[in-house]
């Protein structure tokens, strides 16, 4: 690390391609949007390059970003586990640090969660932690968090896993389209338009998992970043920019422009869910609580 980059940049900076969103970004290092920006410049100045593509709408990495990446988690963990091996334990310590895939509102859940099992448990400290998925999984598996709520469909091995939740992906089309008038839309309705669609590096397991249905049926749609935030992308649907899967507990968002439809599907349905996993080898009575707690007030109050 040269003198003019310190640890904390680099923190920043892995924080800001974890969640390529710079208010996500700063409300997970709690400082406000204006510093982040101001040190991930300084950063690039350091450097003498760009490592994010941003607009008013979108945040992306670039070459140069994706190299240096991986070096700088190898460092920010060489820093963690030093601090780790030197932390003397807590003995008895009743606390629980969980991690939410950020699909979630956490205001209405995991945090209904949250705070029916605070409420079982006054002396329990609870700590909660909003990532992608990938993170999520990454952070269980080297105890970074007891357990962790992801999307379905992502690589879990050597984790349990428990299913909380899978539902039918629906399209989001803007309301002027031809296809709005229908009631059920096929795969084949939609091969003619284009459709957002993310980053494998957000969620690889899942985007697998899409593109291999894709392959199946035949389907090659069009594809455009799609941008990270739900407002955003709903936004540009209903200017007419394109359509979008998404499940089928989204239309319950109601967007002026945008209209959401069934699809017809010609084999098994495209599905998404939520599970919890977490090590087997460090489960105890607080996880099975959260677990228990969680399964009884599943997600999309369903």
């Amino acid at each position: 690390m040269t003198a003019s980059i310190d640890l904390r940049q680099l923190r920043y900076f892995a924080v800001l391609c974890e969640e390529l969103h710079f208010g996500r970004a700063a409300a997970r290092l709690n400082i406000s949007q204006p510093p982040l920006s101001r040190q991930i410049r300084l950063i690039e100045d350091s450097l003498g390059v760009t490592l994010f593509d941003r607009n008013s709408r979108s945040v992306e990495l670039t070459s140069a970003a994706e190299a240096f990446l991986p070096k700088v988690k190898r460092v920010l963990n060489d820093v963690d586990e030093a601090i780790r091996s030197v932390r003397k334990p807590v003995e008895n310590a009743r606390c629980l640090s969980v991690g939410y895939t950020t699909v979630f509102d956490f205001g209405t859940y995991p945090g209904k969660v949250f705070q029916s099992l605070q409420a079982r448990f006054p002396d329990w400290t609870l700590a909660c932690h909003g990532r992608h998925s990938i993170s999520l999984i990454r952070d269980v598996l080297n105890g970074e968090l007891n357990i962790a709520l992801i999307g379905l469909h992502s690589d879990v091995k050597g984790l349990a896993l428990r299913v909380l939740h899978e539902e039918e992906m629906i399209v989001a089309l803007p309301s002027a389209d031809a296809l709005a008038a229908k009631k059920l839309i096929s795969f084949s309705d939609l091969a003619g338009g284009r459709m957002f669609w993310f980053k494998r590096a957000l969620n690889p397991g899942f985007y697998d998992y899409c593109r291999s249905y894709f392959d199946v049926i035949g389907f090659r749609p069009t594809v455009i970043p799609e941008p990270n935030d739900h407002h955003v992308l709903l936004g540009q649907i209903a200017d007419g920019h394109g359509y979008a899967l998404m499940p089928d507990s989204m239309r319950s968002i109601r967007r002026r422009g945008v209209v959401f439809r069934k699809l017809r599907y010609p084999r098994l349905a495209l599905k998404v869910g939520v599970g919890m996993v977490y090590r087997e080898d460090r489960a105890s009575e607080m996880m099975m609580a959260f677990m228990d707690e969680a399964i009884a007030n599943p997600p999309f109050g369903l």
